[in-house]
């Protein structure tokens, strides 16, 4: 009884692994081949780099640092709604060029759920805020993000020529939202806190969590992300060891089944041919749109091989990644780690992603993105 209670519990818990495994077998019962083509799929330092920023994540909770931060940030703040906001922007803007917008979820997601609990400010409204922030601040660099990876190594870009073309996507993107935030700042209530909560800092916790974090980040760059993962184990084992038994392994599940099941639906689809013979603003439309449905990692790669309109590519499945929950993994991680529902996140997302989409329109249409 206890375990057909525990299946049903998971069933509940985990839909969005059920329905990818789903998705899974049916492509395999329809084209046996699949098979062959998953190692080429699943991108194993993608795997790796999540699995060690799911552990860092975990501590960096369980040391009490994100609590220590987030009680600071209230402090400074006293709680104003349209402070608290430009606070949560300013630190994801700052943190994801640099440790990629899954790293600055892993980070900053945990950070804004505590500040949600201590202030009483909507959870949703900040998680989705950090989710649409990480994808767009990310941009900027080459390395912020898996889908401007592909692009800057396939197309051989030049390091100063990527930021410069980033750089008028990214302006925008900032500004926007800094409009967004003053509107939704309306939303929340002020709220004075007289007495903030003394928070516990485990400090040889939160060194290991640091430490871990900046070796994922290196060894991620040099290719060798394994290395990384060694170096978090050992240093969990070290420190808190229980730590490693509460990650979260049915989201890594969910990635891989992601790599597969997204990958598959361009290769159904066989659309490759026509692409060749699209327009900029014509790849501009379908990488947007593409990237709803399957993520813009995948849509990268389904169309990066047949068009030269790299720029064109680049402002959709950047902008593609705010819309839709699928547009972006980091969506994906964002609601995982909190309690917001995929209602709620679209609420907030999806005003925000249209506005851009037409900015996007533009700025093709003018040439900056042809």
């Amino acid at each position: 009884m206890k375990i057909i209670s525990y299946i049903q519990g998971f069933l509940v818990r985990e839909k969005l692994l059920v329905l990818l495994l789903a998705i899974f077998i049916a492509f395999i019962v329809f084209d046996h081949s699949l098979v062959e083509r998953i190692p080429s799929y699943v991108n194993l330092d993608a795997i790796i780099v999540i699995t060690s920023l799911l552990v860092i994540s975990r501590c960096l909770h369980v040391s009490g640092l994100t609590n220590r931060i987030a009680a600071k940030i209230l402090g400074r703040t006293g709680g104003s709604p349209r402070s608290t906001l430009f606070y949560i922007l300013l630190i994801t803007y700052l943190l994801a060029p640099l440790i990629m917008n899954d790293g600055a979820i892993f980070v900053v997601v945990p950070l804004v759920m505590v500040i949600a609990e201590l202030s009483g400010h909507e959870e949703a409204l900040l998680v989705t805020l950090v989710a649409v922030s990480a994808n767009m601040a990310s941009i900027i660099l080459p390395i912020g993000n898996p889908q401007d990876i592909v692009i800057w190594t396939h197309y051989g870009i030049p390091f100063t020529e990527y930021i410069l073309a980033s750089l008028p996507l990214y302006l925008v993107s900032l500004g926007l939202l800094a409009v967004y935030i003053m509107f939704l700042s309306k939303k929340l209530i002020l709220k004075e806190i007289p007495v903030l909560p003394r928070v516990r800092l485990d400090e040889k916790l939160a060194v290991a969590s640091l430490v871990s974090l900046i070796a994922i980040i290196i060894t991620a760059q040099l290719k060798a992300p394994w290395i990384g993962l060694v170096i978090t184990i050992i240093l969990v084992l070290l420190s808190r060891p229980h730590i490693l038994v509460e990650i979260d392994y049915p989201l890594i599940a969910v990635f891989i089944l992601m790599f597969i099941d997204f990958s598959e639906i361009p290769h159904l689809l066989r659309i490759q041919s026509l692409i060749s013979m699209l327009s900029p603003l014509q790849i501009y439309g379908l990488s947007l749109v593409l990237s709803q449905g399957i993520s813009n990692v995948p849509a990268t790669i389904a169309l990066i091989r047949h068009t030269i309109y790299w720029k064109a590519l680049f402002a959709g499945v950047n902008i593609g990644g705010v819309g839709l929950l699928p547009g972006s993994m980091a969506n994906i991680i964002a609601l995982r780690l909190s309690r917001t529902s995929v209602r709620d996140y679209h609420r907030y997302a999806l005003p925000f992603f249209l506005v851009m989409s037409m900015v996007g329109f533009i700025l093709v249409l003018v040439g900056l993105y042809s």
